[in-house]
């Protein structure tokens, strides 16, 4: 079956950083691309200010607009030299999120590539509200690509297009993080299309580290550190299973227990440390008044992360 990897775009040079990626993934796999941009309603200039365009015209203009941009985007595709099946969609205005999860829904994507980006721990912002949206509900895994903070995520209209034409290679070395359960091992599902032959996952379980509650030779306290090293030794023999699983695959497995009060903090180390080029995890949670969009260590990770993220969700989440 063909690969279906759809790129949302919001009409901006930051939002087409992930277009290089994605192509690489397309032209690999032999797989289709589709871009997608919402119709937004033309804003034009009335009396010094803007005001929106009322009415059918409103929309119609939006749309022209937005067809013509993702025109514009896959003739330089196209001169680029992408050849793969090349699909282009506008969607209606209204919530961008569930729209381009009801497109991708539609066309049983298997990847969803798109750019987000990540400021300071006080701004919810640091995702933007369609990526969280679409994360929270695509029925497929989604790859964000982050260019590096000192990039302005509103770059300026005069700002020359990116080179499509220097696509990067396969992903050489993976961090992917498991808790032990079916939903975490699920990210590695989504990964061998986009890993190098041969490629090194780095299998990662971070156990919370011990402390002792009194005397180191109170009978309870002894017991406690015992315990605690049958958690780090089953850890251990839980990641050698898997381990099986990644390299029947065809790749090489580097399993690590780590202990580290902080999930999230462990993994960007680990990736940080390993010179990773992308992290691999599940993630779940409706969203909504639950604030449970991404989970902590998620949430965490994709802000932080010195390389793309790649988030699957579990089917009964989607």
């Amino acid at each position: 079956m063909p690969y279906r990897i759809v790129v949302p775009l919001d009409g901006s040079r930051f939002g087409e950083r992930a277009l290089p990626l994605a192509l690489s993934v397309a032209e690999r796999t032999g797989g289709s691309l589709e871009l997608i941009t919402i119709a937004v309603p033309v804003v034009q200039s009335a009396g010094g200010r803007d005001a929106a365009v009322t009415g059918d015209d409103s929309g119609d203009r939006g749309e022209v607009r937005a067809r013509a941009y993702l025109d514009e985007v896959a003739d330089r595709i196209r001169v680029a030299g992408y050849e793969g099946a090349l699909v282009r969609d506008v969607i209606s205005p209204g919530n961008a999120a569930r729209s381009i999860v009801r497109r991708v829904a539609e066309v049983e994507a298997d990847l969803v590539i798109m750019t987000t980006h990540g400021r300071g721990p006080l701004q919810r912002a640091w995702l933007g509200s369609t990526a969280d949206g679409v994360i929270r509900r695509s029925p497929c895994p989604v790859l964000l690509v982050r260019p590096p903070d000192a990039l302005a995520e509103t770059e300026p209209e005069d700002r020359p297009p990116i080179d499509l034409s220097a696509r990067p290679g396969p992903f050489s070395r993976v961090v992917i993080p498991l808790d032990g359960s079916e939903a975490a091992e699920r990210a590695f599902d989504s990964l061998p299309p986009l890993l190098a032959e041969g490629a090194t996952a780095h299998l990662l379980r971070i156990v919370a580290p011990f402390v002792a509650g009194g005397s180191p030779y109170l009978p309870h306290t002894v017991r406690e550190a015992q315990d605690h090293e049958m958690v780090r030794r089953a850890s251990a023999e839980y990641l050698d299973r898997f381990r099986g699983r990644v390299e029947a695959s065809g790749f090489v497995a580097e399993p690590e227990v780590v202990t580290g009060g902080q999930p999230a903090v462990a993994i960007l180390r680990a990736s940080e440390s390993l010179g990773a080029g992308l992290i691999a995890m599940s993630t779940s949670g409706r969203g909504g008044a639950a604030r449970l969009l991404l989970g902590s260590v998620a949430d965490k990770v994709v802000r932080g992360a010195p390389c793309p993220v790649l988030l699957s969700r579990t089917p009964e989440d989607a």
